[in-house]
């Protein structure tokens, strides 16, 4: 789909431009409306969407588009305001626009509104492939983008919910790009105190500081040829906020302590659960920043908005567990998959795998039940039954007498909930025959 920029702003005209191309639009970026009607009195190829800036240093958006061609004044027209009211809004559709979005830009909703007008949201390329990241639409279309981003080492931001696997996207993205080979550096800005994030970002000198014992490279040197991932973006220091733009900029860093520049040569991928744009209106980010980083933008959904991947996540995460505990397989049931399904798993991916590891960890059977899934992931583990006596009343035992008692009422449970058919209770527990019959007698198991 062809698409032209009509845009003033150089920071935001090089982040739409690149980020269409990326999204797989042939763009064409104008700096001003005369810029425009030039290519269209050359009769250079007509545009199918035309996303133009309101207010241009030389004419109005909506003013240019009437002084435009037929051909032109026909396709679909996006207009970027600075300050949207519905008065302006309703203007604007009176003269042929198609929808109009305002500033801070939300880059994310502008792809899928473009998307939206070609024929599939899904490029046709990928809907018959192996699934990478999930098996529903929206992260199949995530996973040919990642594709299209090839070797270029273009910024991407990722967002999304806490737990909706943001880091995973990003690592899948440095494996599909840049190989296992290039090193993956990761680091979430609410895990080191402020007076400590420049230092292990940039690194630091011998003397630099009181404690600064050796030189430290930094967390950009660590990643050079390769992939810093920057998580939670969004609560970084505004002070560095500034100093981060500037690395962006002309991509060199200087250790602490150091008046040498390094050039580096690293993809930064940032990720956050926050409304940027949102956090730029407020004040705690900084504008050029916003726009410097979102260059691909790249949105996780949460597990609410994509069903269809919770079974297929439940699996690799039962695939992990079997892989890592050969004598102990687990495996689930259509049942299960259906109750999975219909949770709302607030805490996402994250919550997810705890509940698929917690099961395979506790239940006693190879099959998984919805009763092992079911309990609260903040309920204790139960080792027995529950005494009303006060700690102070219960009997102090021998600690193998314990245990002993305890072994025996869970091997029983499992035999109970297996019929009493030892080859499958012996499977289920991960165990053989011979050792399971060894334990029935010693703990006088009838």
């Amino acid at each position: 789909m062809h698409i032209d920029l009509i845009e003033d702003d150089p920071y935001m005209g090089e982040a739409l431009t690149e980020r269409l191309q990326i999204e797989g639009f042939d763009c064409r970026w104008w700096r001003n409306g005369e810029e425009a009607l030039a290519a269209a009195r050359a009769n250079e190829r007509v545009p199918d969407v035309v996303v133009s800036d309101i207010r241009l240093p030389d004419l109005e958006g909506p003013d240019l588009k009437d002084r435009l061609p037929a051909s032109w004044r026909a396709a679909a027209w996006i207009f970027i305001t600075g300050y949207g009211t519905a008065a302006q809004r309703h203007e604007l559709l009176a003269r042929g626009a198609l929808d109009f979005f305002t500033k801070p830009l939300d880059m994310d909703r502008l792809m899928q509104r473009l998307h939206g007008l070609q024929p599939s949201a899904v490029p046709a390329a990928t809907q018959g492939s192996a699934p990478v990241l999930g098996v529903s639409g929206e992260m199949r279309r995530l996973h040919s983008v990642i594709q299209r981003l090839g070797d270029h080492w273009d910024t991407v931001l990722i967002t999304g919910d806490s737990g909706a696997g943001k880091e995973e996207l990003a690592r899948c993205l440095h494996r599909e790009t840049l190989g296992e080979g290039a090193p993956f550096v990761a680091v979430n800005a609410t895990s080191l105190p402020e007076s400590l994030i420049e230092a292990e970002l940039f690194g630091y000198e011998k003397g630099a500081f009181t404690g600064a014992s050796r030189l430290h490279k930094g967390m950009f040197e660590q990643a050079d040829g390769g992939t810093l991932f920057l998580d939670e973006i969004g609560d970084m220091p505004v002070a560095l906020q500034a100093k981060l733009l500037r690395v962006l900029q002309d991509r060199v860093i200087t250790r602490l302590g150091s008046e040498k520049p390094m050039k580096v040569q690293v993809r930064l991928i940032f990720a956050t659960h926050k409304r940027l744009n949102e956090e730029v209106r407020a004040g705690g980010f900084r504008e050029d920043l916003y726009y410097r980083i979102n260059v691909v933008h790249l949105r996780v959904p949460p597990l609410r908005e994509r069903p269809e991947d919770i079974p297929w996540l439940a699996h690799r995460f039962v695939e992990h567990w079997n892989a890592t505990h050969p004598k102990a397989r687990r495996q689930l049931t259509p049942a299960v998959e259906q109750w999975l399904t219909q949770q709302r798993w607030e805490g996402n991916v994250r919550e997810l795998r705890n509940c698929m590891e917690r099961a395979c960890l506790l239940a006693p059977a190879s099959v998984l039940d919805i009763a092992d899934l079911g309990q609260p992931m903040d309920a204790p583990i139960a080792l027995g039954p529950r005494s009303p006596e006060t700690p102070s009343d219960v009997p102090v035992q021998p600690l193998e007498q314990f245990l002993r008692s305890q072994e025996r009422s869970f091997i029983e449970q499992a035999l109970a909930r297996h019929d009493w058919q030892i080859g499958i209770t012996a499977d289920a527990l991960g165990i053989s025959r011979k050792n399971l019959w060894e334990r029935m007698k010693r703990l006088q198991i009838q």
